[in-house]
Parts: C-alpha cells; sequence; structure tokens
C-alpha cells in the first residue's frame, strides 16, 4: 500500500490521514515512504519518532513564533513597516506615539488562540490601563474591509521546509456575527468569533478564494509575507529536509486589498467545519504532503 508504514499524529488526526489517501495514487511507484508525524510536543514526547521522520521543526522554535509579542518585536527589531500593527510593550510607549483619541488598543496575552484573553480600549481607557505580565498592546488596524458592514479575519496557510517559505492559494475567513463600528470597543465587533460552527450561529466561515477581488486579496499576502521574511528567518533556519513548519497567519484586509498581520500562530488549529475541512485543511495537507513526499513542486503551493 503506497502509505508510509508510520503515521503519528496528535492533532487534525483525521485531516491527516484524509490527506494522505487524496495523494495515494502519487505514491504508487515508490518502494518505502518516510514516516511521517505531526506531534504536538505540548502533549508529550513519542519516542517512536526518529530523526529520519517527517517531522515538525524542533519545539522551542514553534513557542518562539508562537509567542505573538516575539514576534512583534522580531518585526520591530527588522523594521518591517506595513505588515503588522503597530506594537508597544507599555502603556508609556503607546501614548506617547500620540495617538488619536478614538484610536482603539488590542491588549493581548502573549499566547493565545481565538481570540481568548484580548481586551479592546480607547486611548483614554489605555491611560489607565495596567498592563499584565505576559501582555502587549496593538493599535486598531483602519481603515478595513467589511464584508455586509462586518469586520472579518482571514487566516492564510504557510509551508516551511528546508529553508523554504511557501504560500497556499487559499485560506479561511471568520466573519464577526454583529455590524463593525470602527470605535468600538466591544468584544462581539472588534474579537468573537466563538460558535462559527454552527449552521444557524452568527459567525460565519468561508474561503479567501470566495471573496471579491479575491486574486488580488492573495496578491496583498503574498506581498506582506515577502516583507515579513527577515523576521521569520530562525523559523525558516530551523526547517531542514525532514522537519517542516506550519504557519496559519491571521489578518486583516483593507479596502485596497492589502494586507495587515495580527498575529502569527504556529501551532494553528486545522480543524473546522465539515465544509472548511474538505474545501481547504485536506487540499492544504494534501499539497504540502504530496511536495514532501514526491520532491515535486506542488501548483498550489508558491515559494516566496
Amino acid at each position: 500500500m503506497p502509505l508510509p508504514q508510520q503515521i503519528l499524529v496528535n492533532r487534525a488526526e483525521t485531516i491527516v490521514h484524509q490527506a494522505f489517501q487524496s495523494i495515494q495514487g502519487q505514491l504508487l511507484f515508490y518502494q518505502q515512504l518516510r514516516p511521517f508525524s505531526l506531534w504536538d510536543l505540548y502533549y508529550g514526547i513519542n519516542p517512536s519518532i526518529a530523526p529520519h521522520w517527517f517531522q515538525l521543526l524542533n519545539y522551542q522554535t514553534i513557542l518562539d513564533y508562537d509567542n505573538k509579542a516575539s514576534v512583534a518585536r522580531k518585526v520591530a527589531e527588522h523594521a518591517i513597516e506595513n505588515v503588522f500593527p503597530n506594537s508597544y510593550f507599555s502603556v508609556a510607549d503607546a501614548l506617547a506615539s500620540e495617538p488619536e483619541d478614538d484610536t482603539v488598543w488590542f491588549i493581548k496575552p502573549t499566547y493565545g488562540t481565538a481570540g481568548k484573553g484580548i481586551t479592546c480600549l480607547t486611548t483614554a481607557q489605555l491611560a489607565k490601563h495596567h498592563l499584565a505580565k505576559h501582555h502587549f498592546i496593538q493599535q486598531q488596524v483602519t481603515p478595513i474591509d467589511l464584508i455586509d458592514g462586518r469586520k472579518y479575519t482571514a487566516r492564510a496557510y504557510v509551508f516551511v521546509h528546508n529553508k523554504r517559505l511557501y504560500l497556499f492559494d487559499d485560506g479561511f475567513v471568520m466573519i464577526h456575527g454583529v455590524p463593525y463600528q470602527a470605535q468600538a470597543t466591544d468584544h462581539a465587533s472588534q474579537v468573537d468569533h466563538a460558535g462559527y460552527h454552527l449552521a444557524d450561529g452568527a459567525v460565519k466561515m468561508t474561503r479567501i478564494a470566495e471573496l471579491p477581488e479575491a486574486a488580488q486579496k492573495l496578491a496583498g499576502i503574498r506581498a506582506a509575507l515577502q516583507r515579513l521574511q527577515p523576521a521569520l528567518e530562525n523559523y525558516l533556519d530551523a526547517s531542514s529536509v525532514t522537519a517542516f513548519g506550519l504557519l496559519g497567519i491571521d489578518l486583516l484586509f483593507t479596502p485596497d486589498h492589502q494586507a495587515r498581520f495580527i498575529e502569527i500562530n504556529a501551532k494553528a488549529n486545522f480543524s473546522h467545519t465539515e465544509q472548511i475541512n474538505q474545501q481547504l485543511n485536506v487540499p492544504f495537507f494534501a499539497a504540502f504532503l504530496s511536495q514532501l513526499y514526491t520532491e515535486r513542486p506542488h501548483p498550489r503551493l508558491q515559494q516566496l
């Protein structure tokens, strides 16, 4: 059977196996296939995974890039502009930027996902705010593209292998459940996307490819990712012939289709609604697995 004899995963297990099944025909003429793992060490080491396996790159590098403040510092160190929002590590530094009174600020934990722990404040509220340990400050991106008057965030899928960076040609979109006002500080308008998996829920999920002017938006992501590359140097260097990385980059679009990244998820979730799983997540895994095993460029992965 043309599949690796050993496949060890503890995340997105169904996605991985469906992706392998979808590329099985491409592997018919391979006599031996390198074992594969997608193993999150947060849940413990698996002693069966040997160095010659295809596997995620070293865990410390993954944690470094999953740390939102660490990524913000790397962006600042490399003086990369117009990719991430202005980020600050103290209230004093944020206020020293001389913001407008109606500027909205996002107080974010250094680790976290799905909007957990994020608070939105006005400039006046920020001036009285005590920044807790392991939190930092991001300035609101404005103006942003809307869908039917609602804010939406998108996620781009990135594959890193053997010192090279690849962008998948699609991603997902999370459309918030309430109308958007730029000066709003409520969680529902600015952050919340809970309940996206419910068929009758207010929050909706779709793909970037289904957005108006999708080609221009994808071009905006590519341009932003190219500018970000210097900040990803350590992540790229940690990859090898056998070690790969998967990034989910959350972003907003401006009305002219430029991408503004808001955070990197180095431990991204790849299990969503059944529709997104089948139309996006399985094809993404199939693309990078095909490239890993056949050593041929996949048409849905663009090298930057």
